[in-house]
This record gives C-alpha cells, structure tokens and sequence, in this order.
C-alpha cells in the first residue's frame, strides 16, 4: 500500500513510491475500453484474494 505521506504527484515521485513497495504480484492492463470493464474488475477480484492490500495505478497518456 502506497504511504500517505508520499502519494506522487509526478513520474519520479511515482517511481520512488513503487520501488519503496513490496510488490509480489503485478497485472498490467494496456489499452483499457470501457467495453472489458468486466475483465478489469476481475483481475482486481483475483488480486485481492488472500493476504496483502492491492494498489491500483492508472495512467493516461
């Protein structure tokens, strides 16, 4: 879970912010629709079973 006191408000800080996390799992969904809405909520689900928090990064570019 990201700190409070470092949320980023620019690439560096989001940068710094991820390498201070323990990351065991990571999904990345490239080119997201609003049509696969479905397939987004299900890999959120899926990370969320068992233990640890999930963080959610969006980007627009």
């Amino acid at each position: 879970m990201m700190l409070e006191h470092l949320l980023p408000k620019s690439k560096t800080d989001l940068v710094r912010v991820m390498q201070q996390m323990r990351i065991s799992k990571i999904e990345i969904v490239d080119g997201y629709v609003a049509a696969n809405e479905h397939e987004l909520l299900q890999a959120a689900n899926d990370m969320s079973a068992g233990l640890g928090d999930v963080t959610i990064i969006m980007v627009r570019s």
